[in-house]
């Protein structure tokens, strides 16, 4: 089962996997892999919000509960940000410290740039890959405090 506690304790291991890989000279690949940690504590506040059980087996036809719900699930199964802050429920605390935190801000222009596309980049460097790690730790944290 991938409920809330799972998910978030898989959201730090990806950190420190990241953290292992950043140590080793893998920027490229601590950058990819850091990127799922914020992903993945989004993931566990949808599961808190709308009180899912499996984040993960969405597609399992033993426990869907709707008919014919084929497109449900969908919006839930990205790796944006943004989408998944809305549907975590915290998009207003979001913006407000967006608004109001200049740290915040500067952290959320690094981290925001991630996607899932970042598993076909290389070139990273440390100082940069570093500065993400960085400030992915603070955005975890600080979706943590919803959790």
């Amino acid at each position: 089962m991938k409920c809330q506690s799972d998910i978030e304790n898989l959201a730090k291991e990806k950190l420190i996997d990241a953290e292992c890989l950043f140590s080793n000279g893998r920027f490229s690949a601590a950058y990819y892999l850091g990127g799922y940690a914020i992903e993945l504590m989004l993931k566990a506040k949808v599961c808190k919000n709308i009180g899912i059980e499996d984040f993960f087996d969405f597609n399992n036809p033993a426990k869907k509960k709707i008919k014919n719900d084929a497109n449900l699930y969908r919006p839930f199964k990205v790796h944006d940000y943004e989408q998944l802050l809305v549907l975590s429920g915290i998009y207003a605390q979001f913006e407000e410290m967006l608004n109001n935190d200049i740290e915040f801000k500067t952290d959320w222009s690094i981290v925001s740039k991630w996607n899932e596309d970042a598993r076909y980049l290389t070139g990273f460097n440390s100082a940069d890959v570093n500065d993400f790690l960085i400030s992915t730790k603070k955005i975890v944290v600080w979706i943590q405090k919803f959790l």
